[in-house]
């Protein structure tokens, strides 16, 4: 069964480990994507029924998903890869506590669904997820009556309690802020008596997941009228109902090892489907704007190339792709930059920060400037560092990857941190003939 505290003891992840130079070979199924994952399960604890979700992976942001669903009185087992979700059948306690640990999407999604629901609730935070900006909401929901105030639980992690009762009504959102705070309202105004109207002001950033929530509630026979672009008539009083599937794999972490396969391994991955609302498929257009190739068939996606040469990519779109595909250009020829990266700030670390610097640690030339990076390519990396602990598993991934085609090995601080996304990544590298110890 998900547990609700996620259990790091059965994936237990030392807290500093050595990567090795080492060739990448074979096939690898891309784990499940964990933004469906979320949407889906969230779909699936507004009902009233059953729903059964296949392909699925336990990790930390997946709990704190769970955790908030079994506090709004949903019910959720495991067995194996099948996650079980019965919607609301239980009483939901007055100002429930929903641990959000340190997943963003998780926050910004249950605070509409519990205003909602509940009449609000406890949002416990962890790590870097209290500063974290919540202000959208802030001040869109006091002016509507809603009780807002931010402070420090017992034991010192960030606590945020609302109090209120979420009224339908006009909402406008600007595009240039995360595409969490639409998803959320997007999940909670169909829930109320009466109908509403959501519109996402241009420019709209994180378009793509914005698409992939309405995919997901629209699925679960949830009406959305779409009257403009990114502006919908939602009638309240909804049902939301029970869609048994299989998840798709994941684009944001199968990006890893195609940017590997753009580096020189030889990897083919699986269980990435073409026809997806998942933003992260841009890695594939980014890769081959560098020069790789891309040959996607029935048996997977394969990435390669002879040599890579520098260009400009736009990351405003799938800015968790950022890194991996920074390595790729820190080892192409040229300069490349890439822009649209503000909101890597925003993340488990500074990520436009940590990538720069990981980048110069390992023998390359990156710079910041603004909100963009910007690399002067390199022929190879040395490699021979000592990582900081960044506590961010994308950080984690760069660095191993990073160490394969470095010319020495390469120590990663705060390996655990994969447990927040992909667990088993260290174990999938090693079974590709990646050295860790």
């Amino acid at each position: 069964m998900i547990k609700a505290n996620y259990d790091e003891k059965e994936h237990p992840l030392l807290m500093d480990m050595t990567f090795f130079p080492a060739p990448l070979t074979g096939t690898v199924a891309a784990p499940a994507s964990k933004s469906e994952a979320h949407r889906r399960m969230i779909c699936a604890g507004l009902t009233r029924g059953t729903t059964t979700l296949s392909g699925f992976m336990d990790s930390a942001d997946m709990a704190a998903t769970a955790r908030c669903l079994k506090a709004l009185g949903a019910t959720i087992g495991q067995s194996g890869d099948c996650l079980t979700v019965t919607g609301y059948d239980r009483k939901i306690a007055r100002l429930p506590v929903l641990d959000c640990g340190e997943s963003g999407s998780t926050l910004r999604f249950f605070v509409p669904i519990a205003l909602a629901m509940a009449g609000g609730g406890v949002f416990r935070m962890h790590g870097r997820l209290g500063q974290r900006p919540m202000d959208v909401y802030r001040d869109l929901f006091v002016p509507r009556g809603v009780r807002w105030r931010m402070g420090v639980g017992c034991d010192g992690a960030a606590e945020l309690t609302v109090q209120g009762q979420l009224e339908a009504g006009h909402y406008v959102l600007p595009g240039n802020v995360s595409s969490q705070f639409v998803s959320g309202l997007m999940f909670a105004l169909p829930l109320l008596k009466e109908e509403s109207t959501l519109t996402v002001a241009p420019p709209v950033e994180s378009a793509s997941y914005i698409r992939m929530t309405v995919e997901a509630l629209t699925q679960s026979g949830v009406a959305m009228e779409e009257t403009a672009a990114f502006s919908w008539h939602i009638p309240g009083k909804q049902q939301v109902q029970a869609r048994s599937g299989r998840l798709s794999g994941d684009y944001s972490q199968a990006a890893v090892l195609l940017c590997a396969g753009a580096l020189g391994h030889r990897l083919t991955v699986t269980g990435l489907e073409k026809e997806t609302t998942q933003g992260d498929r841009a890695v594939l257009r980014h890769l081959e704007a560098l020069g790789a190739t891309v040959d996607e068939c029935a048996s997977g996606v394969t990435v390669t190339a002879d040599a890579l040469t520098g260009t400009t990519l736009h990351m405003a779109d799938c800015p968790d792709i950022a890194p991996i595909i920074a390595l790729c250009c820190q080892l192409a020829a040229g300069e490349s930059r890439l822009t649209g990266c503000g909101r890597l700030r925003l993340k488990e670390c500074d990520r436009l920060a940590a990538t720069v610097e990981i980048l110069n640690l390992l023998g390359g030339n990156a710079r910041a400037e603004g909100d963009s990076i910007v690399i002067r390519g390199v022929e190879k990396l040395k490699g021979g560092v000592t990582l900081p602990d960044y506590n961010d598993h994308r950080m984690v991934m760069l660095g191993a990857v990073a160490a394969t085609v470095a010319e020495n090995p390469v120590t990663v601080a705060g390996v655990q941190a994969l447990n927040k996304s992909w667990p088993e990544f260290i174990h999938v590298l090693q079974s590709l003939g990646g050295r860790a110890e």
